[in-house]
């Protein structure tokens, strides 16, 4: 059986490891970056928006229903972040697509980062049959583009 990604290589066994050289890393697998890319194509042209653990994407619904700005359904996430804990997997990162937008953190994407531990994955769609992805973290109000790793 393959080992589940890990946000740090050198992680503890697929909890997120929160020192500083695995802050600047994400390590997903790639069947689950490719549903990650689907789901932002099937949203289109709203955001989408989900959740990443170290084994699986959880797809959530844009209550916003925009191609400017994502909310997820509170009672969704809520759900969907318990069944995380009971499981005993991690939250690695929070996923959004910008349909038209560019391929960094909106002004509105840093303000409403509240999961600072979680890496932020941008779907972009400016080119819809070449979608591109990055990873950022966003904490004290900043966003530093990391390093997206896929493993097959």
């Amino acid at each position: 059986m393959a080992q589940p990604p890990l946000l740090c290589e050198e992680g503890n066994g697929g909890s997120a490891d929160t020192t500083p050289e695995c802050l600047v890393n994400l390590t997903l697998e790639a069947r689950i970056l490719q549903e990650v890319i689907e789901h932002a194509k099937a949203a289109y042209p709203n955001e989408g928006c989900g959740l990443v653990s170290g084994t699986r994407f959880i797809p959530m619904p844009n209550i916003a229903q925009s191609a400017s700005e994502f909310e997820m359904d509170p009672a969704e996430l809520i759900k969907a972040l318990r069944e995380l804990r009971t499981e005993g997997e991690e939250l690695v990162a929070i996923y959004h697509s910008h349909p038209h937008g560019p391929l960094r953190p909106s002004k509105t994407d840093i303000e409403r980062a509240y999961y600072p531990e979680a890496a932020h994955l941008i779907v972009s769609l400016a080119e819809l049959e070449h979608p591109r992805v990055a990873a950022f973290r966003i904490a004290n109000g900043e966003a530093l583009e990391i390093e997206l790793r896929a493993i097959v």
